[in-house]
């Protein structure tokens, strides 16, 4: 039997094969209902449409600092960062290279114009794109079928309900990946600090080792000349003069030498700073003795996980990847809002929906996939908390042994040799003592201004090594490790990142060992992650 639906008047009738005419009351009154029924479902839909669109808009927005990288940089080395345009060496205001170049105009003038450093901060600009692009909504599509002879024309709008109902997930997903990209930034800028103080140190050090094989090419001069003279007078032997003579050329060869050696530093510390071009040679400035107290190892450890950037970008991996992971339970979501015009006489207009039947695809494979990259994400935030507590231990431990050994030599060692030297060159000169004895003090003297010139070299590294492992610059002190982490978590919503799916917790039980006691793992860090940071109200 075919049944055809119409749009004709009531009173028709129908006619059944016989040709008598019937009027069926009950398919009356039904129709009747259905009209009724009619504007009732169609306000209905439109009511649902409208809250979807009002939920979308009404959802997060990008929110994207682009002064985020330069602001934390500058805070925490305690310096101007400014942004170049390509191809261009500028040098900071306030660095005045005429009267040497310090450690903190080095790292300055690095952060301004180091090209490799000034790239990656177009990740940020990029991240950015990604936030604007997730609050984008789908195009509707457009249907038109043209009138003909034979069908009437119809045009159909299709609305893509889902981009409504998923852009809050998209906008929260690509915020947090903004602030992972600019927390790794900074930490990027601090690595480039950290390497251009260790460079300069080296070139410091390089210019200071050349002024002390200066002073030993003096020094073995004097002994050579008072040698000349006590061989003319007949007081020493031919063999004892030539060796004087071979220590002077030997001191000679070194002074050439730390020549060439301040040269290389300066070409890696130009390089550093972006400053290949330059044809005013720099000077560093004498590496001071250590001014910074040592602090506390337990409260460094705390500071630096407070104050970490990699370690806070690595907590935003987390917090993306759950979102990604809560947003790839839905992506199999296909809901269109249909509107329906046809060109007949009446004019008609209509509308419904369309959708997918998620019967075979529901995402599953992304579902996992998306849940293993929150496993990944925990476990490199889980790694970089060992590397931070690593590298805050090494670094303090390297500067006490630096300056326990300062200490020593400054203290104890220098001022003895000082005095021996000047007893022996004194004695020498009135001939009563042997050129060994000299040579024996002349060397000890220098080979402790050259210890005490590395052991200065080496607390300079290492607070270089500390800075970075801390985050931020420690001339004060440092900074509250507890208000700095009230601050960051102020306001913030927090997201239950355990929850992963059935396959993820099945393959993870199989590794479980049978005693329980053993399973239990220590909670690095925060156990929850923040949602957003940029929009409180969210």
């Amino acid at each position: 039997m075919l049944f055809t639906h119409t749009d004709r008047p009531l009173n028709h009738r129908m006619t059944n094969p016989l040709g008598i005419g019937f009027v069926d009351s009950k398919s009356k009154a039904m129709r009747r209902m259905a009209i009724r029924k009619q504007p009732l479902i169609n306000t209905l839909m439109a009511v649902s449409i409208l809250t979807g669109i009002t939920l979308g808009c009404r959802s997060p927005k990008p929110c994207c600092d682009p002064n985020l990288v330069s602001r934390q940089v500058s805070w925490r080395t305690e310096t101007q960062h400014e942004r170049i345009a390509p191809c261009r060496e500028e040098i900071p205001a306030g660095v005045v290279l005429e009267d040497g170049l310090s450690e903190d105009e080095a790292v300055q003038t690095a952060l301004t114009n180091n090209s490799a450093f000034q790239a990656t901060l177009a990740q940020l600009g990029m991240a950015h794109a990604d936030a604007v692009q997730a609050s984008l909504l789908a195009n509707p599509s457009y249907l038109i079928y043209f009138p003909t002879s034979s069908k009437q024309g119809q045009y159909t709008l299709y609305a893509p309900i889902e981009s409504y109902l998923l852009r809050p997930m998209r906008v929260k997903a690509a915020n947090r990946e903004y602030r992972r990209v600019g927390e790794q930034l900074v930490q990027n800028g601090l690595d480039l600090a950290r390497n251009v103080r260790v460079a300069y140190t080296d070139f410091a050090v390089a210019s200071q080792q050349a002024s002390l094989a200066t002073e030993a090419l003096q020094i073995r001069e004097n002994i050579a000349e008072l040698t000349k003279k006590r061989l003319d007078d007949g007081d020493i032997s031919e063999l004892e003069s030539i060796a004087a003579t071979v220590d002077r050329l030997n001191a000679k060869a070194a002074s050439g030498v730390q020549t060439h050696a301040i040269e290389i530093a300066e070409a890696r510390v130009a390089s550093l700073i972006g400053l290949t071009n330059l044809d005013v040679p720099l000077m560093p400035l004498p590496i001071a003795s250590p001014q910074v107290p040592l602090l506390d190892e337990s409260t460094l450890i705390a500071q630096a996980l407070a104050c970490r950037p990699d370690y806070a970008s690595a907590k935003w991996a987390v917090a993306a990847a759950s979102q990604r992971s809560g947003l790839s339970r839905w992506l199999f979501l296909r809901l269109d809002g249909v509107l329906d015009v046809r060109s007949d006489p009446g004019g008609r207009t209509g509308g419904g929906m369309r959708f997918d039947l998620p019967i075979f695809n529901r995402n599953q494979g992304g579902v996992i996939r998306a849940d293993w990259e929150v496993n990944a994400a925990m476990h490199a935030r889980d790694a970089i908390h060992d590397q931070i507590v690593a590298d805050v231990r090494t670094a303090v431990r390297q500067m006490r042994q630096a300056s326990d050994n300062l200490r020593i030599l400054e203290q104890d060692v220098a001022p003895a040799l000082a005095q021996s030297l000047e007893i022996s060159q004194k004695g020498f000169a009135d001939g009563g003592t042997d050129y060994l004895l000299v040579l024996q003090t002349t060397t000890q003297y220098l080979d402790a201004k050259v210890r005490i010139l590395d052991q200065r070299a080496a607390y300079a590294r290492a607070l270089a090594e500390l800075e970075r492992a801390v985050g931020c610059t420690l001339a004060d002190g440092g900074v509250d490790a507890e208000q700095l982490r009230m601050a960051a978590d102020a306001g913030l919503e927090f997201v239950n990142v355990e929850n992963l799916s059935e396959n993820l917790s099945e393959n993870l039980s199989e590794n479980v060992v049978e005693n329980p006691s053993e399973n239990q793992s220590t909670i690095r860090g925060n156990g929850t992650l923040p949602d957003s940071l940029f929009d409180l109200s969210n």
